[in-house]
């Protein structure tokens, strides 16, 4: 395995180092213009994962999201939650720490919003533990599902799905081209902090192979008022390795493994500051590994179009508190396999297949009066089918159905759940010009109860020795469910006389949620007889999300031009209360001119945040509300001439240095980030 030692860089990264600060003396006398290709602009991106088959944006029925390579290497983000920070109806949640934070997509996070990393569907939720562990400098893309998608991967979708797919070999090596790669070393000056990547690919006949490792080294953040974020500073490092064997023309098997180490001191819960009752600052390590093996295949047959893949995940937290030491521990292992096929025929085609996968969760909570989570095993199974139906040119039917089986086994407790459900999924889709397309869609999601919710006993808090809220087991819950109406339509414009292409999308959709599964704690009651409470998990009553979205693209030439608005409401059907989590109403800009063939680009982002005041709901005794904010953020990138492997990027975010806090957050976020970066390609 690829650790590094604590506190070293590794070689490869240090040569990264060397030469990035070598080419920049290059850069320095640089003047003349790069001989970039001009890349066309695509309003069709492909999907590699997110829809579980390959195909455009446009083609797809389902309101989805696509941040591709290029344009994340202008954001330079700290983590993947960052990179949909300026998508409609997606807010970045967990305040500023990025090791805290996670995707709220239409007023859903945490559990209820699945996350893929390349296909293979990632399950970790543990208190106020992270979720999220890719670093972004191995992205390739990052993917957006919005609203609920069980039809396509089971539990967990009710809000949608995240999909991030990492860098290949096929990214990097250019035509004809038997070794290449890339050394790029950056700086936020923020927090200091210092970042490198190294990545090398190959191809030796039939073989594609590629190797990559980064470190990132900060200190603690600087906010918006001049002041630093206490314990917001981390070391992290990790690597990816893959390989794809091309058997003949109709076969290919690839194989990948990916780990991360991260460590630093934190508050037990990231989200907040240091308190002395109930968050305390502790020691955290976290390292992850995951390996995935596939076969694909793609026959001359209409019939048989597929792939079968088999997984490994596993997670280990360790945790230590820094005033005295007491020590926890949290283990997942995930085993899981995934078979489809696709077959088309004349007027239709079917995608159908199977997943099935086991997790294995321990954890052990050291010291008096601590939660107990279950020593727990969970089996889930499902198999879907979804049929695609060309009525006639114009009209398209897509029906299909999911059902999932779940088992979770408490070894500790002795105790056991099963449940199963189904998922089914409608769409129609109505091209009605060559330029505008409708679709009207229905589906339906579940999210299976994980094991801590239901099994964790043990000790929540205490109010005095001896006088201690204790957890209570409910082996009964329900999954959660959701069945989403959504009517969509997308106007896509040819190239006009002066060159430009204008793309515009938009989306109404309404959400009803059943069985949100929620921790309640009653209150201690004192007369007649002392009672210091409970807490335990509950299906609690139905919701309604409901909201719009739009999206306009405009290219012209090397001028480019972006506009998105997204709003979501949502009320507790039973007491009319406002939901928690819910987006603030958001519009965002981007603007970009590119100068001598795409060799220099220069970039304006602008959001615009309007304040959150639909804050009426019983647990918001203070009555909290929220300030709107404007936010611009700058970028650029040069590719000088006289180095034409060089290419250098500037983000500065949050231009103004405003200091404000998201909607639902307890933090502020960061101030003004200056992050540079040198990157070479050989």
């Amino acid at each position: 395995m690829l650790f590094f030692h604590k506190g070293k860089l590794p070689i490869l990264l240090k040569s990264a180092s060397v030469v990035s600060g070598l080419l920049m003396s290059s850069y320095l006398i640089a003047s003349d213009q790069s001989e970039v290709s001009n890349k066309a602009f695509s309003l069709n991106k492909v999907l590699v994962s997110a829809t579980r088959v390959e195909s455009s944006v446009s083609e797809v029925s389902r309101p989805v999201t696509v941040v591709e390579r290029d344009e994340i290497d202008t954001m330079q983000p700290q983590s993947v939650s960052e990179v949909l920070r300026y998508e409609s109806n997606v807010s970045v949640t967990g305040g500023p720490r990025a090791g805290s934070q996670s995707v709220n997509i239409r007023g859903l996070e945490g559990s209820k919003v699945l996350q893929m990393v390349d296909g293979v569907r990632q399950v970790f939720e543990s208190g106020h533990r992270p979720s999220y562990f890719l670093d972004p400098a191995l992205l390739k893309s990052v993917e957006v599902v919005k609203g609920p998608a069980s039809i396509l991967w089971g539990s967990g979708a009710v809000g949608g799905v995240v999909a991030q797919n990492t860098i290949d070999a096929v990214d990097i090596l250019k035509a004809n081209q038997g070794v290449g790669g890339f050394v790029k070393a950056g700086f936020n000056a923020n927090n200091d902090q210092q970042s490198y990547v190294t990545t090398i690919a190959g191809r030796v006949s039939a073989l594609d192979w590629l190797l990559s490792a980064y470190f990132r080294d900060g200190n603690d953040a600087k906010l918006g008022n001049n002041t630093h974020l206490e314990h917001s500073s981390k070391q992290d490092h990790g690597a990816l390795i893959k390989a794809t064997w091309q058997l003949n023309d109709d076969q290919a098997i690839n194989l990948s493994y990916r780990e991360s180490k991260e460590q630093g001191e934190i508050p037990s819960n990231g989200t907040t500051n240091v308190n002395v009752s109930s968050v305390f600052l502790i020691d955290r390590d976290t390292s992850t590994n995951n390996a995935k093996i596939g076969y694909e295949f793609d026959t001359r047959s209409e019939l048989v179009n597929g792939r079968l893949e088999a997984y490994w995940n596993h997670i280990d937290i360790q945790e230590s508190r820094v005033s005295d030491g007491r020590g926890d521990s949290t283990d997942l292992d995930v085993y899981g396999f995934s078979a489809q096929n696709l077959s088309s025929f004349d007027v239709f085609s079917l995608l159908y297949g199977a997943d099935a996968y086991e997790e294995h969760f321990e954890a052990k909570r050291n010291g008096s009066n601590r939660p107990t989570p279950p020593k727990a095993k969970s089996k889930v199974w499902g198999s879907f089918i979804h049929a695609g139906i060309d009525l006639n040119e114009d009209l398209k039917l897509e029906l299909g159905a999911r059902y999932d089986h779940f088992e979770t086994k408490a070894k500790s407790l002795n105790s056991k759940t099963t449940d199963d459900d189904i998922s089914p999924s409608a769409a129609l889709t109505w091209q009605a010009t060559q330029a505008l397309s409708l679709t009207l869609r229905h589906d339906k999601a579940f999210r299976a109860p994980s094991s801590e919710e239901l099994y964790t006993t043990g000790t929540h808090f205490c109010m005095g020795p001896g006088f201690c809220n204790t957890f209570v087991s409910n082996p009964d819950l329900d999954a959660e469910k959701a069945a989403n109406t959504e009517l969509m339509a997308r106007l896509e414009f040819e190239r006009n006389s002066a060159g430009g292409r204008w793309y515009l999308e938009g989306s109404y959709f309404e959400n009803k949620v059943d069985n949100f599964i929620e921790q309640i704690v009653s209150a201690p009651s004192f007369f007649p007889v002392a009672d210091p409470g409970t807490t335990t998990w509950q299906n609690v009553d139905k919701a309604t999300i409901k909201g719009f979205e739009l999206a306009s693209v405009y290219q012209q030439n090397d001028f480019g031009f972006s506009l998105a608005y997204g709003r979501t409401r949502g009320k507790d059907d039973k007491t009319n209360e406002d939901l928690s989590g819910i987006p603030t109403d958001k519009i965002t800009a981007d603007m970009s001119y590119a100068y001598f063939d795409q060799a220099l680009k220069f970039g304006l982002r602008v959001s615009k945040v309007d304040s959150q005041l639909r804050t009426n709901y019983s647990e918001n005794t203070a009555g909290t509300t929220y300030d709107n904010y404007t936010i611009g953020d700058v970028y650029a990138s040069w590719s000088p001439a006289m180095v034409k492997d060089l290419k250098l990027d500037l983000t500065i975010n949050n231009i103004t240095d405003r200091h404000y806090r998201q909607a639902w957050q307890e933090l502020y976020s960061s101030g003004r980030e200056l992050i540079a970066s040198t990157t070479y390609s050989f």
